[in-house]
């Protein structure tokens, strides 16, 4: 009897230990699992909604989980950062950016940091370019702004528009080192044209130091590809339809290259049916009509110079736009409404649009579903 009580409780202790040995086991390969699939190099993408700049600003990389969350750190806090020197809206605490400047500088020279001295000093380089591109006219821009976002949106009254835009442009400007003054209070900044850009490029700049070799930023429509793709194959980009969901075209390319659309379906309000973009002509102070849109595509580490071009274009008539490039060695693709009068024969035609393409981007652009 005794010795039938020993086996009992021997085998009981050994089904224990066998148990608490097989729930160890179960643990160390759960543990494996999720860490493998935490360290495995893979396709990981992620969307941020609140770094500013008013838009999505969208991650893509194969690498790890902890690589990527490095890399999308570096992205959050770069988009973070430049747009509180960019933003000409609101005060950020500790930045003397484009909102003090606008403020300050017409009474006293405002010191200002690296980044927001060297966007003016390339902006103004772009203005004295073609002065359609113009970080001067700040005060009609925000009359637009305040219309657009109001809680019923309105045109702003042509007295206001004529007289906010009376301004000394470029001359208005006074740089000594670090330091920006304006000569009158006719001057307000506005880097909207070229700052998501410049900014896009030195996130882009920073994950390469970082180590990041493939993928893509995508902040609303200006893209940086950081890479070749690791399987060799050809990114496949698609160029937005202004009406519709999906692509008009595509680009078709193995290298890295920087895309940035300008177009009126981007940031819009209407009235009375009439539809005013975010692009205004600084010659007439009324947001411009000439396309739908603009895509310039250039080198990889020109994001900067694409999105001030890419305004440029916007601003001129398709015809006029597309010999501006030609001069100046600009690859776009525009796209305008079906029969629209451009005075050139365009490229390709959809049901609803026409598509023109720079000679150097012939053999790169197709129609959406065509291989």
């Amino acid at each position: 009897m005794s010795n039938t009580k020993n086996e009992t409780k021997t085998g009981m202790k050994w089904w224990i230990l066998l148990s608490a040995a097989f729930l160890v086991l179960i643990a160390a390969v759960i543990f494996f699992v999720q860490n493998r699939g935490q360290s495995a190099v893979q396709e990981r993408q992620v969307t941020l909604t609140d770094v500013g700049f008013d838009t999505p600003v969208t991650l893509q990389a194969t690498c790890s989980e902890e690589d990527f969350n490095q890399y999308l750190k570096i992205v959050s806090d770069t988009f973070l950062q430049y747009d509180a020197y960019f933003d000409q809206y609101s005060q950020h605490d500790g930045v003397n950016g484009v909102y003090t400047l606008n403020r300050e500088a017409a009474k006293n020279p405002v010191k200002v940091d690296e980044a927001v001295l060297t966007l003016l000093q390339d902006s103004m380089k772009y203005m004295e370019k073609n002065p359609k591109f113009d970080i001067t006219e700040g005060k009609v821009l925000s009359l637009w702004h305040d219309a657009r976002e109001a809680e019923t949106p309105y045109v702003p009254a042509d007295e206001d528009i004529q007289a906010a835009r009376i301004h000394s442009g470029l001359e208005g400007i006074e740089i000594n080192g670090d330091e920006i003054s304006f000569r009158d209070d006719s001057v307000q900044l506005d880097l909207g044209a070229i700052a998501k850009g410049y900014t896009a490029g030195v996130a882009a700049q920073k994950l390469h130091e970082a180590g990041l070799d493939n993928g893509y930023i995508n902040a609303g429509g200006n893209v940086v590809l950081l890479g070749e793709k690791p399987d060799g194959s050809d990114w496949v980009i698609g160029i937005q339809s202004p009406d519709e969901s999906g692509s008009v075209v595509q680009l078709v390319t193995k290298d890295p290259v920087t895309m940035v659309t300008s177009g009126d379906y981007q940031r819009y309000f209407e009235v009375d049916g009439k539809r005013y973009s975010h692009i205004v002509d600084p010659d007439t102070g009324y947001p411009v009509e000439y396309m739908r849109s603009v895509t310039v595509i250039g080198p990889a580490d020109q994001s900067e110079a694409a999105d001030a071009n890419s305004t440029t274009l916007f601003l001129l008539p398709v015809k006029e736009s597309m010999e501006y490039a030609k001069e100046n060695s600009i690859e776009a693709v525009w796209i305008t409404d079906k029969g629209d009068d451009t005075g050139v024969e365009p490229t390709y035609t959809t049901d609803l649009y026409d598509v023109y393409v720079s000679d150097g981007l012939k053999d790169a652009i197709r129609l959406t579903g065509q291989n």
